[in-house]
C-alpha cells in the first residue's frame, strides 16, 4: 500500500470545482486518508518548491500558489503515486490525455489545477510538509495505542481485579489520559452514585427559600 500527495490548486478552488476532482479520484480507486484546506504563505510556498530555487518560474509559482485556498490530501493505495499521476495527466493541459483531471479542468500550464508527487521520496516529504504524523497515522490509531476508553455509561462498583494507574500522554499537541481506575463523584466513595437531578433541585429550592426568608438590614 503506497501513499501520495494530492494538492488541489488555487485555480480549481476558486471554480468550486475541489468536489468534482476528489470524486474522479475516489472513482479511480484511491482512497483519501487526510484532507485539510489551507492558505499557504509565502514562505510555506517557497519551502514546498524549494526544488525548483533555480528555476526562473519560481516566483510566478508561488505568487500562483498563495493567490487563494488550496486542498491538500494524502491518497492511498496500490501504486498510488504512478496512478495518481497518470489521473492527472500531462503539465500541459493540451498534451494531457482525455479523462484527466487536467484535460478536463486545467486552464494553463502553470493554472493546471492540481499537483501530485513524482516518487516515494518526494511523497514522504509532501506528505509530512502538511500533515502531522498524528495526522497521517489518524486517531484511530492512536486510540488503539494509548487504550482511550469511553466513560462509564453509569457509575457502578469497579471489578475485583487492580486498576493500572493512570498516565498521561502528549503526542503533536493532544494530551491523551490513558485509562486507569474511574474516578469516583467528588466527594463520594464506592458504591454510591452522584446526586440525583431531583436531589440537586432539591437543594437548591431550600436555599433559594432560605435567602428569601431571611430579613433584610
Amino acid at each position: 500500500m503506497e501513499r501520495t500527495l494530492s494538492i488541489i490548486k488555487p485555480d480549481a478552488v476558486s471554480r468550486n470545482l475541489s468536489g468534482a476532482i476528489l470524486k474522479m479520484i475516489q472513482d479511480a480507486g484511491l482512497r483519501v486518508v487526510a484532507l485539510k484546506m489551507l492558505q499557504l504563505s509565502k514562505s510555506e510556498a517557497e519551502g514546498f518548491y524549494a526544488v525548483h530555487n533555480q528555476r526562473p518560474f519560481l516566483g510566478s509559482l508561488v505568487e500562483f500558489m498563495t493567490s487563494g485556498p488550496v486542498v491538500v490530501s494524502i491518497l492511498e493505495g496500490d501504486d498510488a503515486i504512478a496512478r495518481y499521476r497518470k489521473l492527472m495527466g500531462a503539465t500541459n493541459p493540451e498534451k494531457a490525455d482525455a479523462g484527466t483531471i487536467r484535460k478536463t479542468y486545467a486552464l494553463d500550464i502553470e493554472k493546471n489545477s492540481v499537483h501530485g508527487s513524482d516518487a516515494p521520496e518526494t511523497a514522504a516529504f509532501e506528505t509530512a510538509y502538511f500533515f502531522s504524523k498524528l495526522e497521517m497515522l489518524g486517531l484511530g490509531f492512536m486510540a488503539r495505542r494509548h487504550r482511550i476508553l469511553r466513560a462509564p455509561a453509569t457509575w457502578a462498583r469497579p471489578s475485583s481485579r487492580a486498576w493500572p494507574p493512570c498516565r498521561t500522554v502528549t503526542a503533536h499537541g493532544l494530551r491523551i489520559r490513558t485509562p486507569g481506575r474511574p474516578t469516583p463523584w467528588p466527594g463520594t466513595t464506592w458504591p454510591r452514585k452522584p446526586p440525583r437531578p431531583k436531589d440537586l433541585a432539591t437543594g437548591w429550592r431550600f436555599t433559594l427559600a432560605a435567602a428569601a426568608s431571611k430579613p433584610s438590614t
